[in-house]
């Protein structure tokens, strides 16, 4: 008996290991620490930039050319789609929501639910449902559909469902879940998406943007983004050096667990030259363990970003006088203080040239026989051995 016992414990650990290998994100996500999008024209210049990215979030409406042009430069592409909001009466990602009213959100008042975005972008879209039976139906074919087309993955955005829906109630359609809320049913919705892209190979991907990452998406997609990450065209600031110490806090250790976060900067709203808001943004990213990403906004400004490999980090991040530092294989990561500007040195024995990404220099050593460098407040540097 305690043999059987014994031997019913290995097997339930070496299954659970199992399940949890099987939804790991895969390995070159996890060590990705850069990647893209862009939903204009796909010409040979932009093409041309996307070159070795470990992927590049492409619009739905090109087909198999973006993942054959994504291929070509050695890219993955992810395809974007939403499922919170549709059109009321165009086509939209191979559907016209009049010809589905069983998609479309019910309030408690009766009324329709209306996107977010109404007053900004889109006028008059409704929020659709993941509760639903047919949207859900929809959802799967959209996936199958685009990972039959060549894509790497989808990436899905406006991860935010309307929390309630009375469908239900007003007799408009049933529900997948009766007694669960759009949270609930949502997460299913994307771990069924999932499941779908997975059907193409386990290396296919699923990332998920509500705007910043939480924990209830947290094992139902591969990575999840943080958008308008320090800079953004919403604002003409740089955010608060607390928030990204926060940020770091709560998800750089999920994504050393292996939950990914993309960090998207918005470069060229600031006062600041976009050149340093761009290296100050990729390196709280790379501080944090975040893959950066600009959606080419600083492709005239820091372009060089795109080709940085520093490969794995030695250690956490580390909180110095002035400044914040973390080792990688190939470099190190400084970011100074808001408040407060930075001197530190970097042994020249261990690291016998070291080139500083921001000024394409090489560094010499000082008085002392190592590298001594100052970094004025709210400064961030990579330095490549």
């Amino acid at each position: 008996m305690g043999r059987n016992c014994a031997d019913m414990k290995t097997l339930m650990v070496t299954l659970a290991l199992a399940l949890t290998a099987a939804s790991a994100p895969p390995n070159w996500l996890k060590d990705a620490e850069i990647c893209n999008g862009w939903y204009k024209g796909w010409d040979d210049a932009i093409v041309a930039q996307m070159k070795d990215m470990p992927f590049v979030v492409a619009p739905n409406e090109f087909g198999k050319e973006a993942p054959q042009k994504a291929h070509k430069a050695h890219a993955r592409v992810l395809v974007y789609v939403t499922f919170y909001q549709m059109p009321p009466k165009t086509r939209y990602q191979h559907a016209n929501v009049s010809e589905h009213p069983e998609w479309i959100v019910i309030h408690s008042d009766g009324k329709e639910g209306i996107s977010s975005f109404h007053e900004v972008d889109n006028r008059n879209w409704v929020t659709v449902c993941p509760n639903s039976p047919t949207f859900r139906e929809y959802a799967l074919k959209i996936a199958r559909l685009i990972m039959a087309q060549g894509a790497d993955g989808i990436f899905i955005d406006n991860g935010y469902p309307d929390v309630n829906c009375e469908g239900p109630k007003f007799d408009r359609h049933k529900h997948l879940y009766p007694d669960k809320d759009n949270i609930y049913a949502y997460r299913k919705l994307l771990e069924d998406v999932r499941s779908e892209v997975k059907q193409y190979g386990a290396d296919k991907i699923v990332i998920v943007n509500r705007g910043y990452p939480i924990e209830e998406w947290v094992g139902a997609c591969d990575g999840q983004m943080l958008e308008s990450y320090i800079c953004s065209f919403a604002w003409d600031n740089r955010w608060d050096e607390r928030k990204m110490l926060k940020l770091q806090e709560v998800w750089g250790p999920r994504v050393d667990q292996g939950s990914p976060v993309v960090a998207l900067s918005y470069i060229g709203h600031t006062k600041n030259s976009p050149r340093e808001d761009a290296y100050y943004c990729y390196a709280w990213a790379r501080l944090s363990g975040f893959i950066w990403a600009d959606w080419f906004s600083a492709k005239e400004c820091a372009r060089d970003l795109y080709v940085l490999r520093l490969g794995k980090a030695l250690g956490p991040m580390k909180t110095e006088d002035g400044y914040f530092s973390r080792e990688f294989e190939h470099g190190l990561i400084v970011a100074s203080s808001q408040t407060k500007g930075a001197s530190f040195k970097i042994n020249a024995k261990d690291h016998p040239k070291v080139l500083d990404c921001f000024n394409a220099l090489h560094l010499k050593p000082g008085s002392s026989g190592d590298y001594e460098i100052t970094l004025d407040p709210g400064q961030g540097r990579a330095y490549l051995w």
